[in-house]
């Protein structure tokens, strides 16, 4: 009988939805753990279910880094925007952190996006919610600014083309499943 080890669940977990390849290359080895829990101990948990109520709030984010010494970006999206068979909106921007430190994971304070929470609309099938977790280049990176105040500014979010220019290195992922109630 095989080992069956993290990466293997994580990769299998995100193959399993199209995740790979659809937002995250099918080359992904996961370098960390991603810990996400919503208040009221809604862990998110490789493509379990949660409701838009319970994951209204900012999560809670944990990880090991792998450099202590390096900063972190977090992303949240959902590529399945405006439904789970049209994507023409995805992937929605729901939360992008930047310059978390290695040294203090848990340390969020510098929202490039601010949080909003999951909204799929009714009758819009089962979204897929993805927090991706990459190292960074540089410590206290600068991004270029994205407009995030109104529903479109978050819509068709160029996530290779973020990932390219600020030179990121996919280090962990985990997702959950939300659909209207």
């Amino acid at each position: 009988m095989p080992l069956l080890t993290t990466e293997m669940n994580i990769t299998g977990a995100l193959k399993k939805v199209n995740l790979i390849p659809e937002l995250v290359d099918e080359d992904f080895s996961p370098s960390s753990l991603l810990q996400v829990t919503y208040p009221g101990d809604k862990e998110v948990l490789l493509g379990n279910t949660l409701t838009p109520a319970e994951t209204a709030e900012q999560p809670i984010v944990n990880f090991i880094p792998p450099e202590e010494s390096a900063s972190y970006t977090l992303v949240m999206a959902d590529p399945d925007a405006p439904s789970a068979t049209d994507h023409k909106f995805g992937p929605w921007r729901h939360w992008v952190v930047v310059n978390i430190p290695g040294n203090d994971p848990s340390n969020l304070s510098q929202h490039h996006t601010p949080f909003i929470g999951p909204g799929p609309g009714p009758d819009t099938g089962i979204h897929r919610y993805v927090f991706l977790l990459f190292k960074q280049s540089q410590l206290n990176q600068t991004f270029a600014p994205m407009a995030h105040q109104e529903k479109p500014d978050r819509r068709n979010f160029q996530l290779n083309q973020f990932v390219t220019e600020n030179q990121l290195e996919l280090i962990a992922a985990n997702f959950f499943l939300c659909s209207a109630p």
